[in-house]
């Protein structure tokens, strides 16, 4: 299914099973539904009516002509794709990246949440970013362990400068993945992945993304599950230390970055009772 937006866009959505709507947001910045989707969703979708949607220029949707990949637009995607499908409320599920847009989303339109479901979230890229730059030098064996610059272009060079030099040694992916056999699994799914990177270079260059969004969480009322991973290292296990929801549900699970792979019956489970209540 594709849904235009206001601006042109075209939005690559599909819908899949019964129950309570719930739109699944994907991480990257700049990745797919797919592999998501793939992992975990007959399962969820027996219990709900899950909506896997490639955010604009991501996936299978289409580049903003206009080079529009502002947090408003985003946020405005997801309103009109509601208001398209003729959903009254959903449930919004953020993954990585996704959980900042979905916690965004929820304080800008509560009226459309049910509640939110936040798997290995970032609401603070620099934290996040400042995480993966350390501890991929730990990887690389560095002395060098003082925390990068920072400013928004600094840190974001030493994140590539460092993810650069782990991928040459095959170890990128310990930041992610409890095993190389999980990252394999998801490379399985993301070879029909063709990347364009303006999306990702928009998101990496701009300030407004890199704001500490914690902040945004005292003022959510809605029902809200935050799992995070015991492993991961793209976000920093105890990132979600500082959230600060009024009702919400913790679990660390015994996981990487993608605990829908590497450990995707206690993922399913947390979802599940969360919406079973």
């Amino acid at each position: 299914m594709i849904i235009t937006t206001s601006d042109g866009v075209n939005l690559f959505i599909e819908k899949e099973g019964s129950g309570f709507p719930c739109i699944y947001l994907h991480g990257g910045p700049g990745y797919w539904s797919k592999s998501f989707q793939h992992f975990v969703g007959k399962s969820l979708e027996e219990d709900l009516e899950m909506i896997y949607l490639d955010q604009r220029g991501c996936g299978r949707s289409s580049l903003a002509a206009n080079r529009d990949y502002s947090l408003e637009r985003l946020l405005e995607d997801l309103e009109e794709v509601r208001v398209q499908l003729k959903i009254k409320e959903w449930y919004v599920m953020g993954h990585s990246f996704g959980a900042l847009l979905a916690v965004n989303y929820a304080n800008s339109h509560p009226k459309s949440v049910k509640g939110l479901m936040l798997s290995n979230g970032t609401l603070d890229m620099k934290e996040s970013f400042t995480h993966q730059v350390l501890q991929g030098r730990k990887l690389l064996g560095m002395d060098e362990l003082e925390p990068p610059g920072n400013n928004v272009p600094e840190l974001v060079d030493s994140f590539f400068f460092t993810a650069l030099q782990l991928m040459e040694k095959n170890l990128f992916y310990q930041l992610q993945f409890t095993s190389l056999a999980d990252k394999e699994k998801m490379d399985a799914i993301d070879e029909e992945l063709e990347s364009q990177p303006d999306f990702q270079q928009y998101i990496f260059s701009n300030e407004e993304y890199f704001q500490d969004f914690r902040s945004l969480t005292s003022s959510i009322t809605k029902p809200v599950l935050v799992l995070s991973g015991k492993y991961d290292d793209a976000i920093g296990p105890d990132h979600q230390e500082a959230f600060h929801f009024e009702n919400a549900t913790y679990i660390q699970l015994d996981s990487g970055h993608h605990p829908y792979v590497d450990c995707s019956y206690e993922f399913q489970k947390a979802v599940l009772d969360f919406i079973r209540g």
